[in-house]
């Protein structure tokens, strides 16, 4: 059996081939330029037959777009389990993903991609009118989040340095704590709608979901999906736990199921407002916005600041339940990272306010310090004056027995 050839193609061209058998394999391959390259790619053939002799796992070098096939088929396989919504956003997030990956070299190797990409990618970003360099800093981590992703399932990024590139993001909204004043008119105003001139019932009904979806953020520290979203049978009555799933990193946490939480989703069972979701209309893609919308509505004739710009929104709930949490359990940051879910100091700090009450004892704090030095500066003068009167007492018997 011949192990090289050459011959011409239809155009003429001359191309060399192989064809030769190795330990049981039939290896044969044509198309090659040059013998050289023919040659090359026979050794690479018998080696990778000798390595699974040896039980040795080799695979193909992982490409750029290898990369991102794999890092968008497990955002796909995510979305099966989350709402309309994510699945919408990861279309549109991988678009700019792919972006890079087309710039950078769909066929070069992801091994190559350095910080360096990954800056120059985002400087790109940034000057677009139509993204934010919050934005931009977004994608910058969606692109770690491919490279991630690539390396944990291929073989041959085991032992890679992945690149990363920090990029501190600045929110365009404030979040901050809801006051109980607050809270407590929302869900009131929310479960005691005023008269509508028409659809009064279907108004009634959606703002007591509403008022019953606030109430459950306020007490879970859930987001939004998370809470409207949720079934009866993640609900342990024997156990008093309730399971949230999540809709971001995490898969799923344990919360105690408080009396609160007993409740509300007990009165809404008694009251039929239930089926096999806690609020059946969740089915509904388009279920999150009627109930943020209704939630607007409400704090505007509440008289509340509402809103992103300068006021608190239901995701407003959670930043409360964790920093409350905090407050109460004197800072036991491991118990409130459980219940809400979070797996990094860095993403948990985010939902940490300041309080007031937390301020005063911050100045209870200082104004201790500035007793120390004056208790000490006391203490001297008390010192010095005792010292004073020692000497003139001592100073008297000598003198007498001078002039004796």
């Amino acid at each position: 059996m011949r192990n090289f050839y050459s011959y011409n193609n239809p155009s003429g061209q001359k191309l060399h081939g192989y064809e030769r058998r190795y330990q049981t394999h039939q290896l044969r391959k044509k198309g090659f330029i040059s013998r050289a390259e023919a040659e090359s790619h026979l050794r690479q053939a018998m080696s990778d037959i000798d390595a699974e002799v040896r039980g040795e796992v080799r695979s193909k070098p992982t490409t750029a777009q290898d990369a991102l096939n794999i890092y968008r088929r497990n955002l796909d396989v995510r979305a099966k389990d989350k709402d309309y919504q994510f699945a919408h956003n990861v279309k549109s997030n991988c678009k700019i993903v792919q972006e890079f990956v087309d710039r950078f070299g769909p066929n070069r190797l992801v091994r190559e991609v350095t910080e360096t990409d990954l800056r120059e990618f985002y400087q790109l970003l940034c000057f677009r009118p139509t993204l934010s360099k919050n934005s931009a800093a977004v994608h910058i981590g969606r692109i770690q989040g491919m490279l991630k992703a690539a390396q944990k399932a291929k073989p041959d990024l085991v032992n890679w340095l992945r690149p990363t590139l920090t990029v501190r993001r600045k929110t365009k909204f404030e979040r901050r704590v809801v006051e109980p004043w607050e809270y407590a008119r929302l869900v009131n105003t929310l479960l005691s709608p005023p008269l509508a001139p028409s659809r009064r019932v279907e108004r009634a009904s959606l703002w007591r979901d509403a008022g019953d979806a606030v109430q459950l953020l306020r007490m879970t520290g859930g987001r939004l999906n998370e809470v409207l979203r949720m079934k009866l049978d993640q609900f342990s009555w024997s156990k008093g736990i309730v399971r949230l799933n999540a809709s971001k990193t995490e898969n799923q946490r344990d919360l105690p199921l408080w009396d609160c939480i007993y409740d509300v989703v007990q009165r809404r069972i008694h009251e039929g407002l239930t089926s096999n979701y806690v609020f059946p209309r969740a089915r509904v893609a388009t279920f999150d916005n009627a109930i943020a919308r209704a939630c607007r509505k409400a704090a505007r004739l509440a008289k509340l600041n509402y809103g992103q710009a300068n006021g608190f929104t239901c995701h407003s709930l959670r930043h409360t339940f964790i920093t409350d949490l905090m407050e109460k359990t004197n800072n036991d940051a491991g118990t409130v990272m459980k219940y809400s879910g979070h797996k990094t100091l860095e993403s948990f700090s985010g939902y940490l306010h300041s309080t007031e009450q937390g301020s005063i004892l911050a100045m209870q704090a200082m104004k201790d310090v500035a007793l120390i030095l004056r208790s000490f500066e006391n203490v001297g003068h008390i010192q010095n004056v005792e010292n004073v009167a020692g000497v003139d007492a001592n100073s008297l018997p000598n003198k007498q027995v001078a002039v004796s």
